[in-house]
């Protein structure tokens, strides 16, 4: 994996200081890439896998809202500001999430908060039923 700049990691830390968890909140996970200039930075909440009982291996999502006050806060410059409520299609990886392009320590940078973490990452948490206890993964 590789170690995101500091500007990077400052602007992360802002974004996840806006999200309020309405219950308990599995880790956050953070991709981003250059692309064409652009850094594209997403933000997630990771799944919880349940570890025995009747559901053993269901996998539940974080419940979270975001302060996008806060977020807008967290750039120098927002040009857009935007919520897709739905999937796009059956490639659309990233579903229903917030996104901010703007510029932060003068690099272009669009953001995008899912409201679910992306299919490909695998859970952050494993609760275990009989325990009743939590492990976080990542």
């Amino acid at each position: 994996m590789v170690s995101p700049h500091n500007w990077i990691s400052d602007f992360i830390d802002h974004v996840s200081a806006s999200i309020r968890p309405h219950d308990d909140l599995a880790p956050l996970g953070c991709h981003f890439q250059h692309v064409c200039g652009v850094w594209e930075i997403t933000l997630f909440a990771s799944r919880t896998e349940l570890i025995g009982g009747p559901h053993d291996g269901k996998l539940k999502n974080s419940h979270f809202s975001v302060d996008v006050k806060h977020v807008i806060d967290a750039f120098s410059t927002v040009e857009s500001i935007a919520w897709q409520a739905h999937r796009m299609d059956q490639e659309d990886e990233l579903g229903p999430h917030l996104a901010v392009e703007g510029t932060v320590v003068d690099k272009p940078v669009w953001l995008r908060v899912t409201s679910k973490a992306p299919k490909r990452f695998g859970p952050g948490r494993h609760y275990f039923v009989n325990s009743q206890s939590t492990k976080d993964l990542w």
